[in-house]
């Protein structure tokens, strides 16, 4: 072999090597309620400016809010990572609420709803959190279908 052919050879080696890259890891499952669902995304979501989201609970709850806007005036978004057996028991609810499943998202979701308000939850193998957005423009059906648009992204870093 003359040293331009094996020159070549080596060069398309090279370039189909540099081609192949290897998988990409999944991300951690994420533990902390706050990096859930980003302000930028919840902004998209609900048409607003959101503000970063404030811990409570230790890093179990978090709650955006509209920029500039405090106490009920506003829209809100608060999510908590959901013990097993709560998300079981919220699954099961009857009396006052509606259980309504939602196909696609995570392993399992649902929406709870009541005089209230609508909260949905999601599940992802042993992860389950549950958020709610707390706009009372908006109707019920609307704030579902936000719910669901958010829901698909948490589900996604769970």
């Amino acid at each position: 072999m003359n040293s331009r052919c094996f020159a070549l050879l080596a060069l398309m080696t090279l370039m189909l090597s540099a081609c192949h890259s290897p998988a990409q890891k999944a991300a951690a499952p994420v533990t902390d309620a706050c990096e859930v669902l980003t302000p930028a995304e919840i902004g998209a979501a609900l048409g607003v400016s959101i503000d970063p989201g404030k811990p409570m609970a230790g890093k179990v709850m978090c709650a955006w809010t509209q920029t500039g806007q405090t106490g009920e005036i506003g829209t809100k978004l608060v999510l908590h990572f959901a013990q097993m057996p709560y998300f079981q028991k919220e699954k099961a609810a009857s009396g006052n609420v509606t259980v309504t499943p939602v196909s696609g998202i995570g392993d399992e979701a649902f929406y709870v709803t009541s005089e209230f308000g609508t909260s949905l939850f999601v599940r992802k193998g042993d992860a389950a959190i549950d958020f709610s957005i707390r706009d009372k423009s908006l109707p019920r059906n609307d704030l579902m279908a936000k719910e669901r648009e958010l829901g698909l992204k948490a589900a996604e870093r769970l």
